[in-house]
């Protein structure tokens, strides 16, 4: 049977580090970031946290180096948790909505071929 605690234990986390992660990074070139994900190993050890950045000037890629070097710092925010071993976070780049935009360009593209394929049938 699935355990459902990792689910529970990654609620936790964003809703404990959201606001600290936002503060840090407001602190470090501006902008806007948001805690998009938290998936926890089943035994609790790793916590990979994904990340999406909004008008940073320092960059994405720089500020998940940024906040790997002080994952320390929010792991002791965790403590409340009162969990027997804290787990190990791990920041990463959330890349879905740069995703979801190439792909929805890629379809306006399509529609676009696709429209003056269509009149230029018609025209003959």
């Amino acid at each position: 049977m699935a355990s459902f605690r990792p689910d529970r234990v990654a609620r936790e986390i964003q809703r404990i580090l959201s606001q600290p992660i936002s503060d840090v990074v407001s602190l470090h070139g501006g902008g806007m970031i948001t805690l998009t994900d938290v998936k926890v190993s089943p035994d609790l050890t790793i916590a990979k946290l994904y990340v999406s950045v909004f008008g940073n000037s320092l960059g994405g890629e720089r500020i998940i180096t940024l906040l790997n070097e002080q994952a320390q710092h929010f792991r002791a925010l965790l403590a409340p948790l009162h969990l027997k071993v804290i787990p190990t976070l791990r920041f990463y780049l959330d890349s879905t909505l740069d995703a979801m935009e190439r792909i929805e360009q890629l379809l306006k593209q399509q529609g676009t071929r696709q429209n003056s394929e269509g009149s230029s049938s018609d025209s003959e």
